[in-house]
């Protein structure tokens, strides 16, 4: 295959572009609010909202890294992408059915969005091997997360002229069109991934039966060679208590802004843009970052900050120090996703590149699973979602410990080193140029 060009790389990251018109507009924002709001309205909101989350990432958790696994075998990671981008497009559109009462019909079709959502994350992170080298991981990784809060940020955008009036029964039309908007937004943002990115790993015709054979037994060679890879095993540990907090704020920050700080829509939509606008600059600014002084440090740096950023939320009721506060929030969050992704990146060899980020997915999709659970649960029994957020801010400091368990550069030596036991190959493909 030819060099990667910048225009696959510009073509990749604009997958990271289109999917966060998703997880800003329906996880993060309009669908969270509207959930708990109408649909589902009452005390044991927060409690529905989180077990929608959890069901969805409970299904990401158990089929994730088989389907990586296969698309690996396969040599068809982009014909997954495609599926589950065409599927989250499909589920995204179909939310204007759901009515206020529509409790289950409205947390089936967020299911099915969410679950083809996060394996089309999981298959697009696992062409980052391919695109990039040691030395750039970061700031690729970074230029995707970067541009995807951009997207997410246009999209709130596309859709402000539809929650203007509020997450009010009055304004239930122009609500529903918001679920369209969305599922248009992605379907024509992500094109340039499918039509300029390149399928770099070599294509196999084999049966489905085949496949699936296959992929359980690459899944089972990982296994027996957890000890060649424990850098990566400790970093997922890590991964999975770190992103039990992530997640959880990712999942409510909607919920908390407008119930216990008091946000109105307004404030909440430049809340967000904030959010999105910080959020891209710490992608870019820790990108570059990682490559100068490693994943470790960066993913570490972040976690201070949002230790900080916990115990500010958990202590104010002013207006003033909570969008402050945001500020600091989306660094941390463009800047502890971009780093967790490159790292895994870096300790992948690209012949398992499809497997490996289908573990990042399991462990980021258990976190997924729990971490919104917990926090709905600790919200609904104590009636207070400061309790909840202090509780959260436990598994920053876990993740912060965690990190000095994890040696950066035996991973990546580890990645470098393997070789496949069933044929003796050499996991790592030509470096890109």
């Amino acid at each position: 295959m030819p060099p990667v060009t910048r225009r696959e790389i510009v073509a990749w990251a604009m997958f990271d572009f289109a999917n966060s018109s998703y997880t800003t507009v329906v996880v993060t924002f309009a669908f969270s609010l509207y959930f708990t709001r109408l649909v589902a309205a009452g005390p044991a909101a927060d409690l529905w909202w989180g077990r929608g989350i959890t069901a969805s990432n409970l299904i990401v958790l158990l089929l994730a890294p088989i389907l990586g696994a296969i698309a690996d075998d396969s040599g068809r990671k982009k014909s997954f992408l495609f599926a589950t981008y065409a599927l989250c497009v499909a589920g995204t559109a179909a939310l204007w059915f759901v009515r206020p009462g529509d409790v289950i019909f409205g947390l089936l079709l967020f299911v099915v969005s969410n679950v083809a959502f996060s394996f089309g994350e999981n298959f697009a992170a696992a062409f980052l091997p391919e695109i990039s080298t040691p030395s750039n991981v970061g700031r690729i990784s970074g230029f995707g997360w970067g541009l995807g809060y951009f997207g997410g940020l246009l999209s709130l955008f596309a859709i402000l002229p539809f929650v203007r009036g509020g997450f009010e029964l009055e304004n239930l039309a122009d609500l529903r069109r918001v679920w369209p908007v969305t599922a248009l937004f992605f379907l024509v943002a992500a094109l340039p991934t499918f039509l300029i990115l390149r399928e770099r790993a070599p294509r196999r015709q084999h049966s489905l039966a085949h496949y699936a054979a296959s992929g359980f037994g690459r899944l089972g060679t990982t296994i027996r060679s957890a000890r060649h890879f424990r850098q990566l095993v400790r970093f997922l540990t890590v991964f999975f208590c770190f992103s039990m907090g992530l997640t959880s704020i990712i999942a409510f920050v909607s919920v908390y802004a407008a119930r216990t700080i008091g946000l109105s829509i307004p404030e909440l939509l430049g809340l967000l843009l904030v959010l999105q606008l910080a959020s891209a600059g710490g992608a870019f600014l820790f990108g570059a970052i990682q490559d100068r002084i490693g994943a470790r440090r960066t993913i570490q740096i972040a976690l201070v900050l949002w230790i900080a950023v916990s115990a500010a939320v958990v202590t104010t009721s002013d207006k003033r120090v909570f969008w402050v506060t945001a500020m600091f929030a989306g660094l941390g969050i463009g800047s502890l996703q971009s780093a967790s992704r490159g790292l895994v990146g870096a300790f992948s060899p690209v012949a398992k590149s499809g497997e490996f980020f289908g573990l990042w997915g399991l462990a980021g999709k258990a976190a997924y699973a729990c971490g919104p659970l917990v926090f709905g649960w600790v919200s609904a029994m104590t009636g207070s979602q400061r309790t909840a957020a202090l509780v959260n801010a436990a598994f920053f400091l876990l993740g912060f410990l965690g990190m000095s368990w994890v040696d950066e550069p035996a991973g990546v030596a580890a990645a470098h080193a393997w070789r496949d036991p069933a044929n003796g190959a050499d996991g790592d493909a030509p470096a890109p140029a």
